[in-house]
């Protein structure tokens, strides 16, 4: 799951909120060790997430529609269109308006941001700076998106492009996500981490 889907299974809470987020960034032992527990409940919900989200057998499938160039990313891949397809089909799931869930997130990201690795808090003020969350909205800001992280990785790859990945396979991801995000709800639903 990408930024937006673990904000999406957060407890709309500033603390919950950055827990959630967290589970991507790895805050060294000292900073571990005095998290609030709102934010340590965040992060292991947000490790349920993709522990659910990676063992779900029609994601683990979506890897063979992808070209074999580019099949080694596409988790990352369809991490980032998942993001696309919630806000696509974002009233089947939350009442709340689009618009003011991201300005909450990241008001509570901000109030939160003394909690953060320095990684976590340079990306926070990057995704509000340029709107990360909203920009998933368009396939020119999932491109954008894809492109970005795969000049973060540390090796040379193939991944800047990769969109197309999604424009080939759009209805298959598609339904692959409807079916994922109704079993992530039960999952976090019933595990109930957050209390």
């Amino acid at each position: 799951m990408n930024y937006l889907s673990h904000l999406y299974f957060s407890k709309r809470t500033p603390l919950s909120m950055t827990g959630n987020l967290m589970g991507d960034f790895k805050p060294d032992k000292a900073l571990r060790d005095r998290l609030p527990e709102q934010i340590v409940l965040g992060i292991r919900n947000h490790r349920l997430v993709d522990r659910k989200t990676d063992r779900f057998t029609p994601v683990k499938e979506l890897r063979e529609v992808f070209s074999p160039p580019r099949r080694r990313y596409a988790g990352i891949v369809t991490d980032i269109a998942f993001d696309y397809f919630l806000i696509k089909h974002w009233t089947q799931f939350e009442s709340q308006q689009f618009p003011d869930f991201v300005e909450n997130c990241y008001a509570g990201l901000s109030e939160c941001h003394d909690w953060m690795p320095s990684r976590m808090s340079f990306v926070a003020e990057k995704m509000q700076e340029h709107n990360w969350l909203s920009a998933y909205g368009t396939m020119d800001g999932v491109s954008r998106s894809i492109d970005m992280v795969s000049k973060r990785l540390r090796f040379d790859n193939n991944m800047a492009g990769s969109v197309v990945e999604i424009e080939n396979n759009y209805q298959q991801i598609e339904a692959v996500f409807m079916e994922l995000f109704s079993h992530l709800e039960n999952a976090v639903t019933e595990a109930n981490v957050e209390g």
